[in-house]
């Protein structure tokens, strides 16, 4: 979306995504056929980029330090300094394991934990949506636990990431995730979700309402 405004406004500007990881790790095949088709020239993808300092507005990488006008800058990710200070990062000091059935904390009993913060089970992506469903998963459970009742055995959840590629046209990935009992996880559902075909306007009104749908789920 940076590269949409650039192309309207600031035609010569240039989009350098440095990626300490070794590949585009969502959506790669639609991404870089949005950078090709839209965007030529202007975005700049480069791969095992590790940040090692930011010097005002230059970025040291292991190899070469890259100078420019902005630098968004993504750490390391780990769960936040709340759940840290509380004792939850029992996965590799950077997440909270949680028992799948009540998004409870393996390391804190009593406390339920959801979304990005939790060590994910496998395939399952942190996401807006992802973190909407942890949230009915735990609210029932809790219900449940507090009436004394036995909580749902087989949950399942769902995802769905929208990522607009210009202003209009939106890209997605989809997934469902069933509750594993001999595993203790969840895992995903076999052909379920995929991916768009391409970026579209109609994924874009897709994406807008499904924004007016969560927002209202959860804000309301």
């Amino acid at each position: 979306m940076v590269a949409s405004y650039f192309k309207q406004a600031k035609p010569k500007s240039k989009v350098l995504i440095l990626d300490g990881n070794p590949d585009i790790t969502s959506k790669k095949a639609l991404f870089m056929r949005a950078w090709d088709t839209h965007y030529k020239g202007m975005i700049e993808y480069r791969p095992n980029a590790v940040l090692k300092e930011v010097a005002g507005n230059t970025a040291k990488l292991e190899f070469e330090d890259v100078k420019a006008d902005v630098l968004n800058v993504v750490p390391p990710q780990r769960a936040g300094d709340l759940a840290r200070s509380a004792g939850l990062l029992n996965m590799n000091n950077l997440w909270a394991g949680v028992d799948w059935l009540t998004m409870e904390s393996t390391a804190v009993p009593g406390i339920h934990v959801l979304g990005d913060s939790t060590f994910s089970a496998p395939a399952m992506p942190k996401s807006g949506h992802m973190a909407n469903q942890h949230a009915k998963v735990a609210a029932a459970a809790i219900i449940n636990l507090f009436r004394g009742e036995a909580v749902n055995t087989s949950p399942v959840v769902m995802n769905t990431c929208y990522s607009f590629v210009t202003a209009t046209d939106v890209v997605h990935v989809a997934s469902v995730h069933q509750y594993v009992a001999e595993e203790k996880t969840f895992k995903t559902v076999a052909g379920s979700g995929g991916v768009s075909a391409g970026a579209n306007r109609l994924e874009g009104r897709y994406a807008l309402s499904w924004a007016d749908n969560i927002w209202n789920d959860m804000l309301a």
